[in-house]
């Protein structure tokens, strides 16, 4: 039993409600779906060319998703920290190999859930249903709308910036470098542009 227990169930109800506030009966349905579990620094949680069957919500540290290129290059997709929900969706959906992987940045603990039983549960609950179609609009194509224009349209200063407003004190929380492949720059360029501001 984790001691934290009820405070990381509380999380999980703040962060849905973000998007939809749902029924106590929806919620506890969805939240006795969850298994708690904790992971180490470094461990994967999806390696690519897996097929992802579970989905996860970080209740505490850090989750990456990456992918390395032909010469060996780490490249961020995103950062998932705590109150975030986790997952290679694409490959949930589609039953298909996941084209990146999911890694733990800090110990985390998370509560995971297999992608199935979370589907049946939407399908199931009208007011999960909304959560996920509102979750999906601002995750999938607000914000990643946001991060394409960002990569078409800014310099390193300015992607930076907008990183430091979406992600306040990740900077003091990981190695920097996880932060350069995020923005597309590398190492040297980031202590550049930090040493500007």
């Amino acid at each position: 039993m984790f001691r934290n227990q009820k405070q990381y169930l509380d999380l999980l109800r703040a962060s849905i409600y973000r998007f939809e506030p749902v029924s106590d009966e929806s919620f506890e349905a969805l939240a006795n779906s969850f298994k708690l579990r904790a992971i180490k620094k470094g461990e994967y949680l999806i390696s690519k060319g897996q097929v992802s069957k579970k989905m996860y919500f970080v209740c505490s540290g850090i989750l990456v998703s990456q992918w390395l290129d032909g010469l060996g290059n780490v490249h961020i997709k995103n950062f998932f920290l705590e109150g975030d929900f986790a997952a290679s969706t694409v490959s949930s959906l589609k039953v298909a190999p996941s084209e990146f992987s999911l890694q733990a940045l800090k110990p985390t603990d998370l509560l995971e859930i297999d992608y199935g039983v979370y589907k049946q549960l939407i399908y199931q609950y009208d007011d999960l249903k909304i959560f996920y179609i509102h979750y999906l609009e601002q995750k999938w194509v607000i914000e990643n709308e946001k991060r394409q224009i960002s990569f078409a349209a800014q310099d390193a200063s300015e992607r930076y910036k907008s990183f430091l407003k979406d992600y306040p004190k990740l900077d003091q929380r990981i190695a920097l470098r996880y932060i350069a492949s995020f923005l597309g720059i590398t190492p040297t360029q980031l202590s550049r542009v930090r040493k500007s501001f």
